[in-house]
């Protein structure tokens, strides 16, 4: 258990650490490519990126489905079935790289629609070709990161992903300035990844010495059946993220107009890299969890679970209260205050921002215990909910932003955010689910609670400072203060808490 904790800990610090370091990147990359190669150059390649990522839904959840596979041939180090889904892994993607590069050179005739007059801009296909390119080459060494994730050994690839990142970044500025060369800063910019998994695939090979031509036995029909039903899960698990998403701006661009698109996509904005940061700490437990999955008993891998649920919870929480009470002054600080959305909007953005992320952790299990495949129905029943809510709020009711939101929340309410737990306990932990739920209700009072308290104050302190920096200041220590009190009040009998108090003791003690 020591060694698990220690390992996960590490993940998550190392993950942390790095998402925190990397972040500026993006405003980096931005300044000097708009700098020194246009804005018609940054419109350009977001649109190929934009492009590349869709097509790159041919994964189809593969990635995770195999992950699953490897947990009890690592507890068991059993380097031969290691080795034989390695291989199997190595080779599906090998085909969806060619199918990304087929389906890449099939829009290209495409391009004047989406381009318009920036199709005269200079060699505007040659460097789509390099995305396409540099996507279709990330997959060729990719699938060696799985095994670092199932064995807990994440955090390697995040300091090397940190090392490479920096690397390449020092080498665009260096040659944008001399040069002032699209193609060259796109090839720089798109191979990052491909260097990245290279040294991850270097790493990879001298550690766990993988004989693909030793073992070259096939998965039998049992195991053939399985993957394939995760992969089948896991499909309409990401397709149904991407519909949700894309629905609900197509719908308020719709039935408003594409200034309330844009003014939703400035708070998606901020939501999106809390989520991403949220996503990559919490990620980091998966090997955790699925060697433990491997190793304990069910109801040892429920307890884990509402210890990490936990972790998931102080999270968030603080995620939501900064977004429900900073987003404002962030918004007004970014762009200015005519972007700012009105309070019911804040307030429902950070709404559904909690029932779509207390579930974050439940994805981790699902993963884990390969119950994808219970997922497809669910799925499709959430698309449907939150396109039909959408509707009716919007052109029914007139609600712009908040109907949008309004019809998130409810297709996660109605659907997944009891389905999910429901699963994970019915065919996961063999136990009942009613507990966590009593704990979900805990936590939403806290929750509730808490933005009630801080909105008081935040009332007070606006009729006394004008100063958005300063306002920013104190909402945010208020936060901080409230948050912290309210958890040990609410929870410090429970033994999450108790477990998060040795946690905490454990990191100081390495610090």
């Amino acid at each position: 258990m020591a060694s698990r904790t220690r390992l996960a800990t590490r993940n998550v610090i190392a993950t942390l650490i790095v998402s925190i370091l990397i972040f500026p990147l993006q405003f980096i990359n931005r300044y000097y490519m708009v700098r020194y190669l246009g804005v018609t150059y940054l419109g350009i390649t977001s649109l190929y990126s934009n492009i590349l990522s869709v097509l790159s839904l041919a994964d189809l959840g593969i990635g995770t489905a195999i992950i699953f596979m490897m947990y009890r041939p690592l507890a068991e180090n059993n380097r031969r079935k290691i080795t034989i889904l390695m291989r199997y892994y190595r080779t599906i993607y090998r085909i969806i790289a060619i199918i990304i590069f087929m389906l890449g050179i099939f829009v290209v005739p495409f391009f004047k629609i989406f381009l318009h007059s920036s199709i005269n801009y200079p060699h505007v296909y040659i460097i789509f070709f390099v995305y396409l390119m540099g996507t279709v080459t990330s997959y060729l060494f990719s699938y060696n990161q799985s095994l670092l994730y199932a064995d807990q050994q994440n955090r390697i690839y995040s300091w090397i992903n940190l090392v490479v990142c920096y690397v390449m970044m020092i080498i665009q500025i260096v040659t944008v300035k001399l040069f002032k060369g699209p193609i060259l800063y796109a090839i720089l910019y798109v191979f990052t990844s491909f260097v990245t998994n290279l040294f991850v695939s270097l790493y990879v090979n001298r550690r766990y010495k993988l004989d693909y031509k030793k073992y070259r036995e096939k998965l039998s029909y049992e195991e053939l059946k399985e993957l394939f039903s995760n992969v089948v899960g896991n499909m309409f698990l990401r397709m149904s993220g991407v519909i949700v998403t894309g629905t609900d701006s197509m719908l308020l661009s719709a039935f408003t107009n594409v200034v309330q698109v844009g003014f939703y996509a400035n708070y998606l904005t901020i939501t999106n890299v809390i989520q991403q940061l949220m996503t990559k700490v919490i990620g980091a437990s998966t090997g955790s969890i699925g060697n433990y999955s491997i190793e304990q008993d069910s109801s040892e891998a429920e307890k884990l679970f509402y210890k990490l649920q936990f972790l998931n919870f102080i999270i968030l929480n603080f995620a939501c209260l900064s977004i429900m009470f900073l987003s404002r002054d962030v918004i007004t600080i970014w762009l200015g205050g005519k972007y700012v959305l009105p309070r019911l909007d804040i307030f429902l953005i950070t709404l559904s921002f909690y029932f779509m992320n207390y579930r974050m952790l439940g994805w981790n299990f699902v993963a884990v215990y390969g119950l994808a495949k219970y997922m497809k129905l669910f799925s499709v029943n959430e698309v449907i909910i939150n396109f039909v809510a959408s509707f009716v709020f919007l052109k029914f009711m007139h609600l712009g932003i908040a109907g949008v939101v309004l019809g998130t929340i409810c297709s996660t309410i109605l659907t997944v955010g009891w389905q999910d737990p429901y699963i994970i306990f019915h065919y996961g932990f063999k136990a009942k689910v009613l507990p966590y739920f009593k704990q979900y209700l805990v936590c939403l009072f806290a929750f509730f609670l808490e933005i009630l308290i801080l909105f008081i104050f935040d009332r007070t302190i606006n009729t006394t400072i004008s100063n958005t920096y300063t306002h920013f200041l104190m909402c945010f220590f208020e936060i901080i203060i409230t948050g912290i009190l309210m958890i040990v009040i609410v929870f410090h009998r429970t033994n999450e808490f108790k477990f998060m108090l040795g946690l905490i003791n454990k990191i100081v003690k390495r610090i």
